[in-house]
């Protein structure tokens, strides 16, 4: 049973088991005993009952876009963003960026948040089947049958997880075998529903592939009784920079607590039949089996670990294995550890000369990959001729099919391109194969017949600007076979493909669009576009002509449903999803414009509180998270993108929630853009001058009571709130949560700044609110997990912080949530997170100006509302 179950089945003081001694409204609690200071009580504390009820509330509904095979089953999954502090809290290791529950062999957040469960719906039927799952279940990896008839899906229980198999017909279970299922790094927060399993494979035959627990396994390996030596640290051969990454490797114990909870057991599971090995165990990350279910490409983790790096970085086999026997055929790719930079991602991805790209053909042809052609150098006199070319490979790319047996002479060319290509897709009869080429940054799409013995490539969609959002063609629309293979949507006839589009407009009412494509000619014929006055997104096509689709439709103030779509403009509502916040659906939402001083046009938006009285001015709280650009056209083309004002506000539990809402506040949540070639060079004056624009134009509706408004963000949004507090003095109060506020305990790069601190010491400096905390005279709330997983965001960096502005003498506390990550998920924590957040608002900025709370030291920087600091845009 999942949290808001739970909310609506007990009352609210003794809400999930909180003592009702602590879990009381804030205002009927004393102030701590232990320190004179402010009036913070301790323990968790609740908000008030309209919180709560938020809460308690199911925020569930249909969207029919993961169908079946047999075209006529769609799953709906149901999800939470919430846990228990108890399940919160449960044990965990942290090794190698891996958070793993020992007692159950799987990523932690499978035990705390995602799918609790699923629904079916028949569009033949036009009903919905629930699933009876057991109360306190996790589930992901929904993986369809071939056939459609069938779901298999990870279910995590309470001692262990295992596969098991929902008949969409009636929506009874059945495990698919008796086995403990090892899910450390197969699966992850993608697997669960939104894209194709990395560990669950269907058979032809029905039966399933999965990783299981060795037969060899045995209990975790023991910590050595004494230290055999010290802990040694030692640079590498060249430079190899890291950013700033807190649960890595330690030791050799905690390598081999990472080998033994990620080693596991390739099996394939049969109803009613004991689990048949196949292969050797090892560190297997992810299955992919080949359509006639004899082979499978499996990729599995290999020593030497690093101590520096992310388990992600850290190498890799490809390999093909026979299914029947075990025996591995073939090695694919073998991936040497990465340890500069981010790290690399699971899977086949070559570079350069390596070959890229693996994956089965979908009409069972054999692997598919891309390879350059090999050249033969002639020493320094090549490197002048390709230096001449600007370092520009003009060596032919090469479409690539490895048939089995997968020996080193089953690889055939099957079509060659002057310009890189970056992916392929074809069709099931394998007939067509569709590639996105790449020339000097712009992307095209070209065609190659398969039917013939040398296929010449012909440009379906000619070279544009993958950039420029308002002239995007569309992209190749595309389907998954049930096991996750990737094929190209072609007419009946094979004449045509199509194109979606996300159909991005300049006034942000995005009209998404299918056309048909003419594989002979590349002329196109629009089908679909969605309407002017709502948000109208294709989710799934019905059939190979595009005779019935599945749209999607919402509005600013119109709840999200599915629909099935006819070319003659039928419409019929399939899903009627009833709209659980119909108070927060029908706030009035204002999109505005800005234009910062140095002429950059910006867009924001204002949501009135549920109760806004016309004519009224009210409190509210920016929300604000600064993003990155090179240049004006950079972020004019992402604005394009980000900013859509026909579609519905969802509502989340986190951060820039709508529950602000229901307290009497705007929120406001204008873009801040910085822009410029380095631009964090323009760091300060840039998001000092978009705030003032901002505030001048909010100002200008007439909504906002200027003299009460505060700042709040999280991550790199708390950065730039304890930065808004140091730079100007716009606002009574902040909230800054899991964020950095000393750049130079993040040296080597941060968020999307390239350079480490040797190359910019000036700009990581001058970006450091902590060393700018004797400028922030405004009240300043701040909250951080306690285990926060996210790179540079240590809770040493809050801790930090807390310390200078108490040595400061200022006003602020800090809330360290225990058990959380980089966002908090026990529902315990965040009650109380939303309780103290309104108390340190309603305080300090709604109550402004009835008292004098701005801080404890007025050091006399801003205290009045003039021009910001800096060189800010304040002065016109």
């Amino acid at each position: 049973m999942r949290v808001f179950r739970r909310l609506r089945s007990v009352s609210p003081t003794l809400l999930l088991a909180i003592p009702a001694s602590v879990a009381a409204p804030l205002a009927g609690q004393n102030a701590s005993d232990e320190t004179p200071g402010l009036d913070l009580p301790p323990g968790y504390i609740l908000p008030d009952q309209a919180i709560q009820d938020l809460f308690a509330t199911d925020p569930n509904y249909a969207t029919l876009d993961h169908m079946s095979p047999d075209g006529d089953h769609f799953v709906i999954p149901l999800s939470t963003e919430l846990g228990t502090l108890a399940e919160v809290g449960e044990e965990t290791l942290r090794l190698g960026m891996l958070e793993i529950r020992a007692r159950t062999d799987r990523p932690w957040h499978l035990d705390i948040y995602g799918l609790y469960g699923f629904r079916f719906y028949s569009l033949s039927a036009r009903s919905f089947t629930d699933v009876d799952l057991p109360d306190g279940i996790y589930v992901s990896d929904l993986m369809w049958s071939p056939d459609g008839s069938r779901l298999a899906f990870l279910a995590h229980l309470e001692e262990r997880t295992e596969v098991w198999i929902a008949d969409a017909s009636d929506g009874s279970v059945t495990p698919a075998g008796d086995v403990h299922v090892i899910t450390s790094i197969g699966t992850s927060s993608r697997g669960q529903g939104s894209a194709p399993s990395r560990m669950l494979q269907w058979t032809p035959s029905g039966s399933i592939l999965t990783l299981a627990e060795p037969a060899d396994r045995g209990g975790p390996p023991p910590p050595p009784a004494l230290p055999s030596g010290p802990t040694i640290r030692h640079t590498r051969a060249s430079a190899t920079p890291t950013r700033t990454m807190p649960f890595l490797l330690e030791d050799a114990h905690g390598a081999d607590l990472f080998e033994h909870y990620t080693r596991s057991q390739i099996v394939e599971l049969t109803p009613g039949r004991p689990a048949r090995r196949i292969g050797e165990p090892g560190m297997w990350e992810s299955l992919s089996l080949s359509p006639d279910g004899r082979h499978v490409i499996a990729t599995r983790l290999t020593r030497p670990f690093s101590y520096i790096a992310s388990y992600t970085g850290f190498p890799r086999v490809t390999e093909v294995l026979e299914v029947e026997s075990g025996d591995v055929l073939a090695t694919l790719e073998e991936r040497e550890l990465r340890e500069g930079g981010r790290g690399g991602g699971p899977g086949g991805g070559g570079a350069g000369d390596d070959p890229r790209g693996w994956e089965w053909r979908p009409d069972g042809s054999g692997i598919a990959y891309l390879h350059r052609a090999e050249t033969e150098r002639d020493g320094a006199e090549d490197d002048e001729a390709e230096a001449g070319r600007g370092g520009r490979d003009e060596r032919p790319d090469r479409i690539m099919l490895l048939r089995a047996p997968f020996g080193d002479g089953d690889a055939e060319v099957v079509a060659t391109s002057e310009d890189r290509i970056s992916g392929v897709t074809y069709s099931t009869d394998g007939l067509h194969a569709f590639a996105d080429v790449r020339r000097d940054g712009d992307a095209a799409l070209v065609h190659y017949g398969l039917g013939g013995s040398d296929p010449e490539g012909h440009t379906l969609v000619s070279f544009h600007d993958p950039g420029d959002a308002l002239e995007l063609p569309g992209d190749l629309l595309t389907a998954r076979m049930g096991n996750g293979i990737e094929y190209a949507w072609v007419s009946s006839d094979g004449g045509s493909a199509y194109l979606r589009g996300d159909g991005w407009k300049e006034d942000f009412r995005p009209q998404p669009f299918v056309d048909r494509l003419s594989i002979p000619d590349g002329t196109t014929e629009r089908l679909f576009e969605g309407s002017r006055d709502s948000f109208d997104q294709p989710l799934v096509p019905l059939d190979a002509d595009m005779e019935r689709m599945i749209v999607s439709r919402e509005g600013r103030n119109t709840f999200p449903d599915s629909y099935l779509w006819t070319p003659d403009g039928g419409m019929e509502n399939l899903t009627r999803n009833v709209d659980p916040f119909p108070q927060l659906t029908a706030a009035r939402r204002i999109d505005f414009e800005f234009t910062r001083r140095d002429g950059l046009e910006i867009q924001g938006r204002v949501s009135l509180p549920v109760d806004y009285v016309e004519g009224t001015k009210v409190p509210a709280i920016f929300w604000t998270y600064p993003r990155e650009y090179r240049s004006e056209d950079d972020f004019d083309n992402a604005t394009i993108r980000a900013r859509n004002h026909n579609a519905y506000t969802n509502v989340t539990w986190l951060r820039w929630s709508d529950i602000w809402l229901t307290q009497g506040y705007a929120l406001v949540y204008p873009d801040i853009p910085i822009v410029g070639e380095n631009y964090n060079d323009y760091y300060i004056s840039n998001m000092v001058d978009g705030m003032y624009a901002a505030m001048r134009a909010v100002d200008a509706l007439g909504v906002i009571d200027m003299d009460r408004i505060g700042h709040g963000g999280h991550s790199y949004g708390a950065f730039a709130t304890a930065n808004f507090l140091a730079h100007t003095p716009f606002f009574k109060a902040g909230i800054a949560g899991d964020g950095a506020y000393n750049r130079s305990l993040t040296p080597m790069g941060f968020q999307a700044e390239p350079r480490d601190i040797w190359e910019a010491p000036h700009i990581y400096m001058e970006m450091s609110p902590f060393f700018k905390a004797d400028q922030i005279n405004t009240p300043l709330l701040l909250y951080h997990g306690a285990d926060d997983n996210n790179s540079g965001t240590y809770p040493i960096q809050s801790r930090r912080m807390i310390q200078a502005l108490t040595g400061l003498g200022k006003t602020a506390a800090l809330f360290e949530y225990p058990f959380e990550s980089h966002t908090p998920r026990a529902i315990e924590n965040n009650l109380d997170m939303w309780a103290r957040w309104i108390d340190w608002f309603d305080r300090y900025v709604k109550g402004a100006g009835k008292d004098d709370v701005r801080t404890t030291t007025d050091s006399g920087d801003g205290g009045d509302r003039g021009e910001p600091k800096d060189g800010g845009g304040a002065r016109e």
